[in-house]
């Protein structure tokens, strides 16, 4: 059993909450597809969320990242985190991504519908009338036959589950945790991997970053990530259906036990997380939501070809001081199996006594050690065009349609990063994408459930209308020319062919005294109602020094919601910094000058120049 140790890395250290996590950029699926339900429909779809149910933002077409731009992951966590004295937790960030020509046992896509995927590679590669893949699908089929095959790892941490811990016969593989002990499928997640980190088998996920409130954990969580460590695993050699999870269980059962390739790619950043407030699932520290700046990686062959399906998952790992790391004991290392039964510090449901008062406690521990969960909707990575020579920052367009109650626990929308900071000469990816089957009723301009953002400039932070014609003559204009700018607004509405906007007028005409089914006609496109659900602008260079405040003329609705934003392109260096290297690289000049002349006077002693270095040399 002790050998098993070595594996027993919680992923959250232990502890009794009730959280959740939600991903709000990229948009985060909470298990969600196209379904118009303010509740998700499956909980099973992909990936086990834990997750209120009316979370998550439904699909509208995919986004695409060029290779080594900058996109803003954003995220809010219900149960505080970081420097929060309440909780112990961390925050995992990893991708995959296939190709969009591999076979549909391991490609990752969306899907049509929600129902979970099979577990039957027959009906894995269904296909619609429109050969689109009905099932969605993150972690492959073979991937999921290896987790049922792998032995439960004896070595964790169950309280006081013993009896239905693994030992029961038949629950001994890794569909089954303390978490998670029914036989749950959530796709094809492997439930023991998605609860624990580092995993000790291989894994499709790559790291991004690690976040934690315990910086002295990040050389542990650097050495031990796949991206630089390979995952030994068995091979069921003798086929009877099972495989251990460490060398000597696997080889001693007649199998083979392989080593397994890192991913080869650089370890996970490591950052420390700022505070988080509890019960609270909102802002953090300055009033942003948490955030992190990914450069998207330029490690993955599908960019090459244009192919990838790539998805992003976040996970936020809970825990209090009862149980850990072990005991009370902050020196004692990770908790493990001699915690389980009467040992476990907490016990299900415990009367515990105080001045000789009795209290029963709220405590389940089967959630002593959580693990909470969102993904994105598949997007892609291509690679960087050669004639984008800066850098690149996404700018997106975060959440749905409806005030706050209705969006709640997701967000209202906004552009993200709401502040963007730029250097002359860096782009900005102007990108967005929607859907078109938010909860009906649901607040918000134009048609109805739709989502649909553009961008107008305004003359400043407060204002609530397009800057004038006369201003943006006399001032600096975030797109450069007028094409862009009504590109922007207008999101090439006016160029479908036969025209589908209407005039003021005629909108009148065809909705004769009913002001609201004019806002809500397919014809008005001064509500955006003829745009498309995905927008792409392109990257666009920024060469003019100033502060472009913008928002969407379409939802920004005072008082009701704001969705305003401000670009702001400066220098490289600041005007005292150009002065500086100005001044030095006259004084580098002429200082190689004058070595130039010494150096030619010695060497020409008749010369001018030698003349000049005995004068005042």
């Amino acid at each position: 059993m002790k050998s098993l140790l070595v594996f027993a890395i919680l992923l959250g250290l232990l502890g009794h909450v009730a959280a959740d996590c939600y991903m709000h950029n990229p948009r985060g699926s909470n298990d969600r597809n196209t379904e118009e339900n303010t509740n998700r429909n499956n909980a099973n779809h992909l990936f086990d969320s834990q997750n209120n149910a009316k979370g998550g933002y439904c699909r509208g077409p995919a986004m695409y990242y060029y290779e080594g731009s900058l996109l803003t992951v954003e995220w809010t966590t219900q149960h505080g985190c970081g420097k929060n004295p309440k909780v112990w937790c961390n925050v995992v960030l990893q991708y995959m991504c296939t190709t969009n020509d591999e076979a549909l046992t391991t490609r990752i896509r969306d899907g049509t519908g929600t129902d979970t995927i099979p577990d039957d590679p027959a009906q894995v590669i269904e296909t619609d009338a429109n050969s689109q893949p009905v099932y969605a699908m993150h972690e492959s089929y073979d991937y999921y036959q290896e987790c049922k095959k792998r032995e439960r790892n004896m070595g964790l941490f169950i309280a006081d589950r013993q009896s239905e811990g693994g030992l029961t016969p038949g629950r001994r593989d890794a569909r089954f945790t303390r978490q998670d002990n029914n036989e749950n499928r959530y796709g094809f997640e492997c439930q023991e991997e998605s609860e624990y980190y580092p995993y000790w088998a291989p894994t499709p996920w790559k790291d991004v970053a690690i976040f934690t409130q315990d910086t002295q954990f990040c050389g542990f969580y650097k050495s031990e990530s796949e991206n630089v460590k390979g995952r030994g695993y068995c091979v069921d050699s003798n086929n009877d259906g099972r495989t251990g999870n460490y060398a000597a269980g696997c080889t001693s059962n007649g199998d083979t036990w392989t080593e397994g390739k890192s991913h080869g790619i650089a370890p996970p950043d490591c950052i420390e997380l700022t505070f988080n407030r509890d019960n609270h699932l909102g802002n953090a520290v300055g009033g942003y939501p948490n955030n992190y700046n990914w450069k998207i990686p330029s490690n993955e062959d599908c960019a090459d070809t244009g192919s990838c399906s790539c998805v992003l998952r976040i996970r936020y790992n809970i825990s209090t001081g009862d149980v850990g790391p072990n005991g009370n004991n902050p020196d004692s290392g990770f908790i493990d199996y001699t915690m389980n039964g009467n040992n476990s510090p907490v016990q299900n449901d415990e009367i515990a006594s105080q001045d000789d008062l009795g209290h029963e406690l709220a405590l389940d521990t089967t959630q002593f050690g959580r693990t909470f969960q969102d993904r994105s909707h598949t997007f892609e990575i291509r690679k960087r065009p050669t004639a984008l020579a800066g850098k690149i920052y996404n700018l997106n367009v975060r959440g749905k349609r409806g005030n706050i109650v209705q969006a709640y626990p997701a967000v209202e929308y906004d552009f993200i990063p709401e502040i963007l900071t730029v250097y002359t000469g860096d782009y900005i990816h102007f990108q967005w994408t929607g859907c078109d089957k938010n909860p009906a009723g649901n607040a918000g301009e134009g048609t109805d459930q739709t989502d649909r953002s553009n961008i107008v400039q305004i003359e400043c932070p407060d204002c609530n209308y397009p800057a004038t014609n006369d201003w943006l003559a006399k001032n600096s204009k975030l797109f450069p020319n007028a094409e862009l700018r009504k590109r922007a607004a207008y999101l090439d509405q006016e160029k479908q062919t036969p025209s589908v906007c209407y005039t003021y007028d005629q909108l009148v005409a065809a909705n004769p005294n009913n002001q609201n089914q004019q806002e809500q006609d397919v014809h008005n496109c001064m509500k955006l109602n003829a745009a498309p659900q995905y927008f792409d602008l392109g990257a666009i260079k920024m060469n003019t020094t100033a502060d472009f405040h913008y928002m969407s003329s379409r939802n920004n609705n005072f008082s009701n919601r704001s969705q305003k934003g401000l670009i702001s392109v400066t220098n490289t260096l600041p005007i005292w910094g150009i002065v500086i290297v100005v001044i030095g690289a006259a004084v580098f000049v002429c200082a190689s000058a004058v070595g130039v002349a010494a150096f030619y006077g010695k060497s020409h002693p008749h010369s001018a120049a030698a003349r000049l270095v005995q004068r005042f040399g």
